[in-house]
């Protein structure tokens, strides 16, 4: 009587087992065949590793290390706001033409409208530039000895294919 009392035990609980198997197999296929199906991440954004860079203050202390985060992370709300706020300025310039204005209105906004056209045309800034011109002093050399031989921002910029407004704001910190 004591082995035939633990079979329908046995059964039970082998066949859970077997069940949880079995739903498991098929829960980790259908994850492998969505993976190999939508590829490697492919809903994330693709930004490529930046490569290592002699600026870096990776080896620093801790508390640079901190300052360097939080200024990379301002820089990028600060480039978030700025592109928010161009294309604000372009829809609201895109609103502007399309209206239905008398010539005398026209003729008042007409200057603003212009400015702001050629604002948004510029498009932002590239703050990254900035940062990284910045903490590369052989660039922040060579652009400070161009400036010094009398060449202006946009021919440094051209030379050295750099950004025009990381040369500007290079420039313009130098005194300080």
């Amino acid at each position: 009587m004591g082995e035939e009392s633990y079979a329908p035990y046995l059964m039970f609980f082998g066949g859970l087992i077997l069940l949880i198997w079995l739903l498991m197999r098929r829960s980790w296929q259908g994850l492998r065949r969505a993976k190999k199906e939508r590829g490697k991440d492919d809903y994330l954004a693709r930004t490529p590793r930046p490569q290592t860079k002699e600026w870096t203050m990776s080896d620093g202390p801790r508390e640079l290390n901190q300052w360097q985060v939080e200024m990379l992370e301002r820089t990028r709300e600060l480039q978030a706001i700025v592109d928010t706020k161009l294309l604000v300025l372009h829809r609201t310039l895109l609103k502007v033409k399309a209206a239905e204005l008398t010539a005398e209105q026209r003729a008042a906004i007409e200057p603003v409208v212009r400015e702001s056209q050629v604002l948004a045309d510029q498009g932002a800034p590239n703050f990254a530039a900035v940062s990284e011109l910045l903490c590369d002093d052989e660039k922040k050399l060579e652009v400070y000895q161009m400036a010094d031989e009398g060449h202006s921002a946009e021919e440094i910029a051209n030379q050295l294919q750099l950004d025009l407004y990381a040369v500007e704001t290079v420039l313009g910190l130098r005194g300080t």
